[in-house]
C-alpha cells in the first residue's frame, strides 16, 4: 500500500511539474457537472454529488474537455478556472490551483509513506532476526 501510494503521488508530482514548467496556461470554463451518487455511512442516505466539466481552448482554438478528477456535494462558486495544457498534445491538461497542482499530492505523498517505511523497518527487523538465528544442527 505505502510503495502504490508513494510511486502515484510522487509519479502525479512528477507530471504536474512537467506540465507547469512546459507552461500552457489557459483560462477555462466549466461547461456542465457530471453527478453521481455517493452513500453516507449509513445505508439509508445519498449524496448528490457534482463533478465539474471543464472546456478550453489551445492556441489554435480547438476545444478540449477536461473532467475533474474530484467531486462535490455542491458546484462551484465561479465557472471560470485555470488549466495547463501540454504543447505537444493539448488533450492532455490537469486544473490549476495550489490545492490539484502541489499540495494534495504533497500531502498524500508523504502520508503514503508512512507505511512505506513502517513496512521496511519490519522487513529489515525481519531479516536481522533470521541472521542472529543459529543454524538448527542435528
Amino acid at each position: 500500500m505505502g510503495a502504490g501510494g508513494v510511486y502515484y503521488n510522487g509519479s502525479k508530482l512528477y507530471r504536474h511539474i512537467n506540465l507547469v514548467s512546459d507552461r500552457v496556461k489557459t483560462e477555462a470554463r466549466i461547461t456542465g457537472y457530471k453527478e453521481s451518487w455517493s452513500k453516507d455511512g449509513d445505508e439509508i442516505n445519498y449524496t448528490k454529488m457534482y463533478s465539474p466539466v471543464i472546456t478550453y481552448y489551445d492556441s489554435s482554438n480547438h476545444s478540449y474537455i477536461l473532467h475533474a478528477d474530484y467531486s462535490s456535494n455542491s458546484k462551484e462558486w465561479s465557472n471560470d478556472v485555470t488549466v495547463y495544457f501540454d504543447k505537444k498534445d493539448p488533450s492532455k491538461a490537469i486544473l490549476g490551483g495550489f490545492w490539484n497542482l502541489w499540495f494534495g499530492p504533497f500531502i498524500f505523498l508523504c502520508l503514503y509513506m508512512i507505511p512505506l517505511i513502517i513496512g521496511l523497518l519490519v522487513l529489515i527487523y525481519y531479516i536481522g532476526t533470521l541472521k542472529k538465528k543459529k543454524p538448527f544442527i542435528t
